[in-house]
């Protein structure tokens, strides 16, 4: 629900003089993306390995002068291994494997969570574009980001200015900052308390499935919190009067109020249509839809309007279709 640590994409340099050459085998070959060097980061995530191929593999390389990232879903080993295979291991003089990135999501004071993280290791801070050019292979850059880390991460755009090239290799390095990365979060953030929150959900259709799948990809894709669990109950609207309901118990470092807002965004489609009740329960207290109003707007649904449309603006593209595809099933539940 809440990802705070994982790897960036690898990236491998090829020294040849058959640049062309090289790079028709990938693309044509092996069906693979070239891009700017820039739009090669936003493109790989943790699973890809960006290769560069240049004149000369020299102590430091420029990958925005190279210009030329080409972007591959597989390991390094299994790009040589093919390589090898395919007999194509000629039209590569030299190679090697660029400093391993580490990517960890903070908030706030990004300024100390760097010097957090510089007083629990050993290292070098500075411009994370000058230190991945670096060919210090032993060392391990560790960047700073807010974005969520389920979406791939600008390295020019996207990470804090000061990253931090730290004296251990990448595994052990990424154990030990996960076991820490929850330390870093809050001291980024004050150390603000956490608040542990109920979501009650009602519908008269009885499809809590959808409604909670529903819920739960959103709340991925935002990475708002973690959920603690979830599990059914009853609600008395009335005495006497018993209505079954689905709860669940989360996590997270966000006021409930902007909590709310977010689940009364969620109550509606776009033509107004409310397809679910989100109650929401802090202390045992109810907050109600007017604690999110604001002084423009004080009918329900068009804040609902308005929080759905900002919940929208932050979702990719296939959360997007993910997101309408169940709502649609919710609707078609209804026929």
């Amino acid at each position: 629900m809440l990802s705070l640590v994982r790897g960036g994409p690898k990236i491998l340099l090829f020294e040849s003089s058959r640049k062309e050459e090289l790079r028709n085998y990938f693309i044509q070959e092996k069906g693979t993306e070239a891009y700017y060097t820039n739009d090669a980061f936003e493109n790989a995530g943790e699973d890809h390995t960006i290769v560069f191929i240049i004149d000369n593999i020299t102590e430091a390389v420029d990958f925005f002068e190279a210009d030329n990232g080409i972007v591959i879903n597989e390991e390094p080993d299994v790009i040589l291994c093919n390589m090898l295979n395919d007999k194509k291991i000629d039209l590569v003089s030299r190679s090697r494997i660029a400093t391993r990135i580490i990517i960890l999501r903070a908030m706030g004071d990004l300024e100390r969570v760097v010097r957090d993280i510089s007083g629990d290791y050993q290292c070098i801070v500075g411009n994370p574009l000058d230190i991945i050019k670096s060919s210090d292979e032993n060392g391990t850059l560790v960047v700073v980001t807010e974005k969520p880390l389920h979406r791939n991460i600008s390295c020019k755009k996207d990470v804090y200015e000061k990253a931090l090239l730290i004296n251990e290799k990448y595994r052990p390095l990424i154990r030990s900052l996960r076991s820490r990365a929850l330390k870093y979060l809050n001291n980024g953030i004050g150390n603000k308390d956490w608040y542990e929150l109920e979501i009650r959900i009602y519908d008269k259709y009885g499809e809590y499935d959808l409604h909670y799948n529903r819920l739960l990809n959103i709340m991925e894709s935002l990475e708002i919190g973690i959920i603690l669990g979830a599990s059914w109950g009853k609600d008395y609207p009335r005495p006497m009067l018993a209505i079954e309901i689905y709860r669940v118990r989360f996590f997270t470092f966000y006021d409930p109020v902007y909590i709310k807002k977010m689940l009364l965004g969620l109550e509606y489609l776009e033509d107004g249509t409310r397809i679910v009740d989100y109650d929401l329960f802090y202390k045992r207290k109810k907050l109600y839809w007017a604690e999110a109003a604001e002084k423009d707007i004080m009918e329900r649904h068009l804040l609902a309007a308005k929080y759905r449309g900002e919940i929208l603006s932050k979702l990719s593209e296939n959360e997007m279709k993910k997101l309408h595809k169940i709502e649609n099933d919710i609707l078609a539940s209804r026929k």
